[in-house]
């Protein structure tokens, strides 16, 4: 089986680890399906051949048995865009091979509420959805955010980065260092919710900075990751005088699984860095910063390894989750917790099994 899979292809190593995990589920169930990766829209590398146009469309009757739209929060816009999948509806009556939606969200604004969509942009994300013959959510936030919209065809799968790995629990003492990883720039400093950003994101920032430094005077080893090269200089400027050698920003997702496949622990203001975590079985506490991570809390009930900047407190609540984090005591909530995932797989197996069954 050929498909055409549609996807942020952007220097932010986080778009491709759900790319990695659609590719391994659907493997799973067609093992020697062959992947062609497109740009959904133009924020990736790709300037001129990106999103669901005549041109691709034509391309995947052509060569494609199936097209994939996944990974990111394609269906929140901006000031910039309409929302993230760059599309001309008259072009998609034309598609004639299956289309699927796998793992799509939204939400990625600066605690923010759910993203209000533009009466063209709903037209748009009804009209994909309709001539889908599977759309599944990355979290129960997004799959209730479209019933709201009446497209209650969507149905709650997972985020697919979840599940490359699906390691059992890491129960001991194991791994080199804590992982510290940095929240995107736009949370230091942005136009969009420029007050919320210049209070509580900078506070979270400094919050840790503080963490990492109180974890190497307790003689941990510590490393700071950077998911996009755009943090690297602001996670220099932040950490730089305590870390500078232990900065990092992998350009590959085999690099970043590697450095989290060595950590002990992980504390993450990226959404994608704390789903591969757990596909890992590597205990993290997750800053709870937008739509994005509050549904992946909510899908997974993770309020007690979570941290909203919201909250007053937050760099005391921050230390005491971390201290928990590394304690004996959180050895049999992360078990339960990656029963959870498994289940979560089962489910969307289950799913995507289903959905190609009805296409072949």
């Amino acid at each position: 089986m050929r498909i055409h899979h549609f996807y942020p292809k952007t220097r932010n190593v986080g778009d491709h680890f759900v790319q990695r995990g659609i590719e391994r589920m659907i493997r799973e169930i067609v093992p020697r399906a062959a992947f062609d990766l497109f740009n959904v829209n133009s924020r990736g590398d790709d300037e001129i051949g990106y999103g669901l146009t005549r041109s691709t469309i034509e391309r995947a009757n052509r060569e494609a048995e199936l097209v994939i739209v996944g990974g990111s929060n394609l269906y929140e816009g901006s000031y910039r865009w309409r929302w993230g999948v760059h599309l001309e509806p008259d072009a998609l009556n034309d598609l004639h091979v299956p289309l699927f939606l796998v793992g799509v969200g939204t939400g990625s604004s600066f605690l923010s509420r759910p993203h209000r969509p533009s009466a063209r942009a709903k037209s748009e994300i009804r009209l994909l959805n309709d001539r889908a013959a599977f759309s599944g959510t990355r979290d129960v936030l997004t799959r209730d955010w479209l019933h709201k919209f009446g497209i209650v065809k969507a149905e709650l799968m997972g985020d697919p980065a979840t599940f490359i790995f699906n390691h059992p629990a890491r129960l001991g003492r194991g791994g080199r260092h804590i992982l510290i990883n940095t929240p995107p720039v736009r949370f230091w400093a942005s136009k969009s919710r420029f007050w919320q950003v210049r209070l509580r994101g900078r506070a979270m920032f400094c919050a840790a900075v503080s963490l990492a430094r109180t974890l190497r005077e307790r003689g941990h080893e510590v490393v700071v990751v950077c998911n996009d090269p755009a943090d690297l200089n602001l996670a220099h400027r932040l950490f730089g005088e305590w870390f500078a050698e232990g900065i990092v920003c992998p350009r590959s997702p085999d690099e970043y699984f590697r450095l989290l496949s060595g950590s002990r622990a992980v504390v993450t203001g990226r959404l994608h860095t704390a789903v591969v975590s757990f596909s890992l079985g590597i205990p993290f506490v997750l800053l709870d910063a937008d739509q994005r991570t509050r549904g992946f809390v909510e899908t997974y009930q993770l309020g007690d390894w979570s941290v909203s900047p919201s909250r007053g407190d937050f760099e005391a609540c921050l230390k005491e989750r971390t201290d928990r984090l590394l304690s004996d005591d959180a050895l049999r909530p992360w078990a339960l917790l990656v029963q959870k995932r498994d289940r979560m797989y089962e489910r969307s197996m289950s799913l995507l099994r289903s959905a190609l069954g009805r296409i072949n």
